[in-house]
């Protein structure tokens, strides 16, 4: 009797595709079952570009990949692109956040531009996402996962601004799991020790085989009992 896949039929929606662990995380759940919608975060070329390969790469595992760009500065644009994700896949079973706008510089150098934009690109853009998935998600439950950076547990020299946003996602991952018990919606994060490389250049995901194992176990029925949990990879 042939194994089912543990993700068979699943429908997934991977924000920030184009990013080494979004890729990573797209192409671990389209080798599970599941169909994955791929989004970039903005409009920009380079970026867009990376999330059409990833794109055509979960194709080539013949898995659907409907392919967005998401805003995630204005939470009704992204209320109004996820409910296109979900009309577009039949429904949302799985969430992965790759979203992660890098910010370097020393706090005292820090303008109130970048520290806003820190605010409002990363914690900001990650609490529009996962409220709007939880709309979606409210009748058959789901899975929300998070990648966030290493330095939200630990801090850097030079980062305030976006260990400050980081750190915040931990802090909505454990309040949303907090809220949602009980209604079949579990939320985690997982920490990547090298989200980023140094200056601000997607790292090698030296980590993928786990990482994509990882999202795998937290978004399958396997993973129900987990949520609020932070776990890290690499390091």
């Amino acid at each position: 009797m042939m194994e089912q896949s543990p993700l068979a039929n699943g429908r997934a929606l991977v924000i920030g595709a184009g990013t080494a662990a979004g890729r990573a995380a797209a192409l671990a759940l389209a080798r599970a079952g599941a169909d994955v919608a791929c989004a970039a975060t903005s409009l920009d070329g380079d970026e867009v570009m990376a999330t059409r390969r990833t794109r055509r790469a979960v194709e080539a595992l013949g898995r659907r990949a409907p392919e967005y760009a998401f805003d995630l500065a204005l939470g009704q644009n992204v209320r109004v692109s996820m409910r296109q994700v979900a009309k577009d896949l039949g429904g949302l079973d799985v969430l992965v956040l790759a979203a992660d706008p890098y910010l370097r510089g020393p706090a005292a150098q820090t303008s109130d531009a970048e520290w806003t934009r820190a605010l409002a690109g990363g914690l900001g853009g990650v609490f529009y996402a996962c409220r709007s998935a939880l709309h979606e998600m409210s009748e058959r439950g789901g899975r929300i996962v998070c990648l966030v950076s290493g330095l939200a547990l630990r801090g850097a020299p030079g980062h305030a601004a976006y260990c400050a946003a980081q750190h915040g996602i931990i802090g909505l991952v454990r309040a949303l799991a907090a809220e949602c018990a009980g209604q079949g919606i579990t939320v985690n994060a997982v920490a990547l020790e090298r989200l980023h490389a140094e200056g601000g250049q997607p790292a090698e995901a030296a980590e993928d085989e786990t990482l994509g194992a990882l999202i795998v176990l937290l978004a399958s029925p396997a993973g129900a009992g987990m949520t609020g949990q932070v776990i890290g990879v690499g390091g």
